[in-house]
């Protein structure tokens, strides 16, 4: 799954940002059904069947790193016990709108994944190899120096790359990257194409309910 804010009263023109309350019902739903969250490491040895895979296995991530993740998604996700990943723009880490270094150390200690959304959010694209390069490498190495771990999955931003963008990936040992929608992933799925789909505003929970099924 892929979601972006999530926070009460989101802004009914935005289709990006989900409401918090509904949020809630979401992972409600998960934890009374039996769902099982996973870390990225088990979702890629599920992949490479290396792990056994749960009943109910699902991927939570969340992009961009915003505010709005620390206050209203990390105790949604604590009091049902959820791991989840976010993926990072480097450069955004304190900004105006952004979690702070503190925020994205807390929750890494308590299962939240951070992985590589690039530097500056940018169309990579429309860079040339050696730009989209420093977006990944650079990304990576800052996301180190925070976290004192390196990132080893990647998520497209705006869904967006090409073939040079494939091949990085592949030259600094990423295991995989995710695109914005498609479906549902599996063992078949491109590991630098996996699909997630992607939860809007508009989304009721019957919708949410028939998208994990």
């Amino acid at each position: 799954l892929l979601y972006h804010v999530v926070k009460p009263n989101p802004d009914p023109e935005n289709p990006y940002q989900f409401d918090l309350q509904e949020f809630e019902t979401h992972m409600a739903y998960l934890h009374k059904n039996g769902y099982r969250t996973l870390t990225m490491k088990q979702y890629f040895n599920i992949l490479d069947k290396k792990a056994a895979m749960p009943k109910k296995p699902i991927l939570l991530t969340f992009d961009d790193n915003s505010d709005d993740f620390y206050p209203y998604v990390y105790p949604i996700l604590q009091k049902y016990g959820m791991k989840a990943t976010q993926f990072t723009v480097s450069d955004w880490v304190d900004g105006s709108w952004n979690m702070t270094s503190e925020e994205i150390l807390t929750v890494m200690k308590n299962g939240v994944d951070i992985q590589n959304h690039s530097v500056t959010h940018t169309f990579l694209a429309e860079l040339s190899r050696e730009e989209q390069f420093a977006e990944i490498n650079d990304a990576t190495i800052a996301l180190k120096e925070l976290t004192g771990r390196k990132t080893n999955v990647f998520a497209y931003p705006y869904g967006n790359y090409n073939a040079d963008t494939i091949s990085i990936l592949k030259e600094l040992d990423f295991k995989g990257a995710f695109k914005v929608g498609g479906g549902l992933s599996t063992d078949k799925s491109n590991r630098m194409e996996l699909p997630r789909i992607m939860i809007l505003q508009e989304h009721t929970l019957n919708d949410f309910i028939r998208m994990i099924n």
